[in-house]
């Protein structure tokens, strides 16, 4: 173990396995790392206040001095030893609960005077010793840069809004940087926390360029330490960087790997070649569009495809089809050999994952005339799939809600009667692929390009059936036998998504996937109802007449209140009335609804 002074001339201690780590293994020069304050840690007890007994008990580790922009400091623990219970979970931080500040960033205690210098970029990335790494080097080199380090990358947030620390770094007019780990081209959650960063900092005012690391010689993942310790310099590392624009995210990593290139063009191909029948086999095709789509943003090339990781929540959000909708449509794809689901060893808490299948075997050879439809994109990086429509929704039918009867009897059920819904006629998703095919090819082609396309054996078919409505809507003209998009078909279409409540629907998918996603990481927060004493039991069985009798006195007081012309009618036609008014919390038992026979005896009563 050896002994070095930090910036406050406390003696401190690491062991030569952690100097390793931090000057050999990340880059980290022996000066930043001692004026940042590092110390190794023997046992779990040694930790100070704020970390609790769970953390503790993880051993032996080493301790970083977290110097927040405000002036605070705080603690980041990396124990030795994994976490058993959740291997990914390097870093410890303070629990709020014993106290601990929560999600907080970290600026170098020799950077802190550049904090409100605005001619100084700020360069935000993941980890204490890759933000060491790169003030080590860029000491070194002589440049000056305001290194943030964030404890996760998506640990600048706070229950959905930015820490109080963003807010004390200013953005506003100054150049930005994000720079985390090579993997944010094929990792989905990196990729995502990467863009709301830049676009968080864009909104603030702040020019933002993101830095693309390489993969390492045999695909592992470098951060901005292994690029320093592999050789790399800060010169080096600035032109890695580019201006922030979301497309980039694709045009880089396919310009980076051939082969992801061509599982994407045969991919592509057969999107083109599947004859995508009836109301199923559409919305297949939205299905299939949107994993073809994060294949390009985050895919990784496996022995026979491409893997993409996907919830069902966001996939059935843009692909606009109900969960059911989506699972009859995975079953479809896997039974046509499009994809199949690899699941095996995913924890039950993670995302799941498809391989769409794809050869890269041929690059360049003919093409059917089903596929000349994609001839003019398909030298582009972008793709032939980069389609403008949105997806489209099918119209809603009109639903009559009938209570029907009693299973084995003719005694209509006294249930809820659910409200009706009108029917809502909407473009649909033949529509919508007429639209991509227009849009693929120009924004103009004929009816029998049209056809041949769609796989449509009478192209008077689509002219009499599907055609029609978008005329009318003015998306698109027909000419003699051309078929051309108008100049503002996209503006048009919005408004016809709107007058179908298409964006309505949208939302509260939306609204619905969020209460639900939160429901389910909050699980373990809801603690479980104290199951009833045996004398509570008994007192609640006991009860349960008077309850129910008092229960349906007070509803049928109601309906006399709300509808005064039931009085003095027959206990049937009451018994039928209240149902209505029969909440959740009715005592039903093994009794059920309201029987005439207990109405009756009721009425009897108040007559009296």
């Amino acid at each position: 173990m050896s002994l070095y002074q930090d910036s406050r001339s406390a003696k401190r201690y690491l062991s030569h396995r952690h100097e390793e780590m931090l000057f050999k293994e990340s880059g980290n020069s022996p000066e930043v790392v001692g004026e940042r304050g590092v110390r190794t840690l023997r046992r779990g007890r040694e930790l100070p206040e704020g970390f609790s007994w769970r953390q503790k008990r993880r051993g032996a580790g080493i301790l970083f001095t977290i110097h927040r922009p405000n002036g605070e400091t705080s603690w980041s623990f990396r124990p030795d030893a994994p976490d058993p219970e959740k291997p990914g979970r390097k870093y410890e931080q303070p629990c709020k609960a014993y106290g601990g500040p929560g999600n907080v960033l970290d600026v170098h205690p020799s950077l802190r005077h550049l904090i409100d210098d605005m001619s100084v970029p700020v360069m935000f990335v993941e980890g204490i010793k890759k933000a060491d790494a790169i003030t080590s080097a860029a000491r070194a080199a002589g440049v000056k840069v305001l290194v943030v380090a964030i404890t996760g990358v998506w640990n600048w947030l706070s229950e959905g809004e930015p820490i109080p620390d963003m807010l004390d770094i200013p953005v506003s007019g100054r150049r930005t940087i994000v720079c985390f780990d090579s993997d944010m081209l094929r990792n989905a959650n990196v990729q995502e926390a990467a863009g709301r960063l830049s676009e968080h900092l864009i909104s603030r005012g702040a020019l933002t360029w993101i830095t693309y690391l390489h993969d390492g010689p045999d695909g592992s993942k470098v951060g901005a330490d292994d690029f320093f310790v592999a050789g790399g310099t800060f010169s080096e590392l600035k032109m890695l960087m580019r201006r922030y624009d979301p497309d980039d995210f694709v045009v880089v990593r396919l310009s980076r790997d051939e082969r992801l290139q061509l599982a994407l063009e045969d991919l592509e191909l057969r999107f083109w070649e599947i004859e995508w029948k009836g109301m199923g086999g559409h919305s297949a095709r939205d299905v299939a569009l949107k994993l073809i789509e994060a294949a390009r943003r985050h895919g990784k090339i496996v022995d026979d495809g491409i893997q993409v990781k996907k919830a069902w929540g966001p996939l059935a959000i843009e692909a606009k089809v109900s969960s059911r909708t989506l699972g009859k449509a995975i079953a479809r794809l896997e039974e046509w050999g499009f994809l199949y689901r690899d699941n095996e060893g995913r924890k039950p808490d993670k995302t799941g994952a498809f391989v769409l299948r794809a050869s890269v075997k041929y690059y360049g050879g003919d093409r059917r005339p089903a596929d000349q439809v994609t001839k003019p994109l398909q030298t582009s990086h972008e793709g032939t799939l980069h389609l403008r429509a949105p997806r489209l929704r099918w119209s809603r039918p009109k639903f009559t809600p009938k209570r029907g009867v009693v299973e084995g009897t003719r005694r209509v059920r006294q249930g809820m009667k659910l409200e009706s819904r009108d029917r809502i006629v909407r473009l649909g998703k033949v529509r919508g692929a007429i639209l991509d095919v227009l849009d693929v090819a120009g924004g103009s082609t004929t009816l029998q390009e049209l056809a041949e396309a769609l796989h449509r054996k009478r192209a008077r078919d689509i002219r009499r059936r599907n055609l029609p409505m978008l005329e009318e809507a003015g998306i698109l003209a027909v000419e003699d036998d051309v078929v051309t998009l108008a100049d503002n078909w996209l503006e048009v279409l919005e408004v016809q998504r709107e007058l179908g409540k298409e964006v309505e629907a949208d939302e509260l998918a939306a609204v619905r996937h969020r209460l639900k996603s939160r429901a389910f990481h909050n699980r373990h927060k809801v603690k479980a109802d104290e199951a009833p004493v045996e004398d509570e039991m008994r007192a609640h069985r006991d009860g349960y007449a008077e309850r129910r009798r008092r229960a349906i006195e007070e509803i049928i007081a109601r309906l006399f209140q709300e509808r005064p012309e039931f009085r003095g009618r027959r206990a049937g036609q009451i018994t039928c009335a209240i149902a209505r008014y029969i909440g959740q919390d009715f005592p039903r038992g093994q009794d059920g609804y309201p029987k005439d026979a207990e109405v009756e005896e009721i009425l009897s009563g108040v007559a009296a």
